[in-house]
């Protein structure tokens, strides 16, 4: 067998990627609101009929109505121009593409342990391909719900989709109101864990509280990038 392989550094790898990300919260904190704030051109997945909060503002948006057209979505953004357009996809919400898709398989089973499994190996491969889209920032919004732990996490159906979604996600962030120092609630994106929230940052870019701005979380999570070329140009 030829070794093809091609060597290359870390930074190579980050240059052309965009960030995937899951944005949890409790309900009416503001997660599709949320949406109108990535950066460039994006694209709303509406699993959920949910866009109220963004109906004065029109972004352009595709309904999933079953698996079905989850799958037709991931081909498309694998494989066709249509998509090529977008900066960002934002999936609203991927706890309820999951529930979808459980009650599709429970009634196509018999057995409920089995359609719990199809369901974590059926969206583990979608959420893998989406959020491997390359030249796009991925956001997935997720409900939220105590783990065994206790400390609040992305709720998907089935306790292993669940945990398998915080390793395969770069950016585990959390939408919440925090007070600020007179008492008043003020909303925030808390990007690291503590003792109630499961959350993680991968790019080590961001501070534990971040304004609930995506294009600005985005930015500067590639700003690690960015600033490393500036460094080697300097040395250069």
């Amino acid at each position: 067998m030829q070794d093809d392989l091609i060597i290359t550094t870390t930074t190579e790898m980050c240059t052309n990627r965009g960030v995937n990300a899951v944005l949890a919260g409790l309900p009416k904190v503001g997660k599709t609101y949320a949406m109108r704030t990535l950066p460039g051109r994006p694209l709303i997945i509406d699993c959920e009929n949910g866009q109220l909060c963004n109906q004065g503002i029109p972004l352009p948006a595709i309904q999933i109505r079953n698996w079905t057209d989850a799958l037709k979505l991931r081909d498309g953004l694998l494989g066709s121009d249509k998509y090529a357009a977008f900066d960002c996809i934002g999936i609203d919400s991927i706890s309820v593409l999951a529930e979808m898709h459980l009650a599709e398989e429970i009634k196509r089973v018999a057995d409920p342990r089995q359609a719990f499994g199809n369901v974590a190996r059926n969206v583990r491969e979608w959420i893998n391909d989406i959020k491997n889209v390359m030249d796009k920032h991925i956001i997935f919004i997720s409900k939220t719900a105590p783990g065994d732990d206790g400390r609040m996490m992305p709720l998907m159906p089935g306790k292993m989709l669940a945990n398998e979604l915080l390793f395969l996600m770069d950016e585990i962030l959390f939408l919440r109101f925090v007070n600020d120092e007179e008492g008043n609630p003020q909303r925030v994106i808390q990007c690291h864990g503590c003792e109630t929230y499961n959350a993680g940052d991968r790019s080590g870019q961001l501070n534990f509280y971040e304004p609930p701005d995506l294009g600005y979380i985005i930015t500067k999570i590639q700003s690690g990038v960015n600033n490393h070329e500036l460094q080697l140009q300097a040395q250069g």
